[in-house]
């Protein structure tokens, strides 16, 4: 309903809805492999996905003042890639962390949008990868830190509007009160790096340097 009928504008981009819209239809191949060594594991995971009439927001025009989109079939859209997952731990009270996502993802036989053939599909990364570190003390907290990595993408299906890849860095801290009562603090982007999460072409960025704390309660 929402493609069939909601059109909707983000700043000077207008995207309109098609009620003429034909459903898709994916076809999807995965397979991974799991190894456990002691106190070491790894999971990977590959996969492929085509989804023909793959509804996409396709430009139909372009002026300093308005850009119009509107929600189309494009043919078929072509996805592979592998993720890969792994911990260890050096200490039976310290976890290190790595998981990676590599994606390749591209308009594929397109003759009804013969101008983004070959084109990468909007806002999906080349890579994704990351570590991460969690560090039990019982007498003091449950500590917490992750550095994510994200590549350049596109903002649009002509991939002229780029999004550039960004690093951050979240950490958070942990302690029981009691079996039910947990106090947590949170710091998120910690380095306040000011990256891109869309351009319309206006630039949108994420979230900030951030600390958060509180109270979870565990229900029995």
């Amino acid at each position: 309903l929402n493609e069939l009928y909601r059109g909707f504008r983000v700043s000077n981009v207008v995207t309109n809805a098609n009620p003429l819209l034909a459903p898709e239809r994916l076809t999807s191949l995965e397979g991974g492999v799991l190894f456990g060594h002691e106190r070491a594991s790894a999971r990977v995971t590959a996969f492929y996905n085509v989804l023909d009439d793959a509804i996409s927001n396709i430009t139909l025009t372009t002026t300093p003042a308005l850009t119009t989109r509107e929600r189309q079939n494009a043919d078929q859209v072509g996805s592979s890639g592998v993720e890969v997952e792994g911990d260890v731990r050096p200490h039976p009270r310290v976890t290190l962390s790595l998981f990676g996502a590599f994606t390749a993802a591209h308009f594929k036989n397109t003759p009804k949008q013969p101008a983004i053939q070959d084109n990468r599909i909007p806002q999906v990364p080349v890579y994704h990868v990351g570590a991460g570190l969690i560090a039990e003390t019982p007498r003091l907290a449950t500590f917490y830190v992750q550095a994510r990595f994200v590549g350049s993408q596109f903002e649009d299906d002509q991939n002229l509007i780029t999004l550039d890849n960004y690093a951050v860095v979240d950490a958070s801290a942990s302690r029981p009160i009691t079996r039910a009562i947990h106090l947590f603090l949170g710091v998120e982007n910690m380095f306040d790096v000011e990256y891109d999460v869309a351009r319309t072409p206006v630039r949108n960025i994420g979230w900030p340097f951030t600390i958060r704390g509180g109270v979870r309660v565990f229900l029995p």
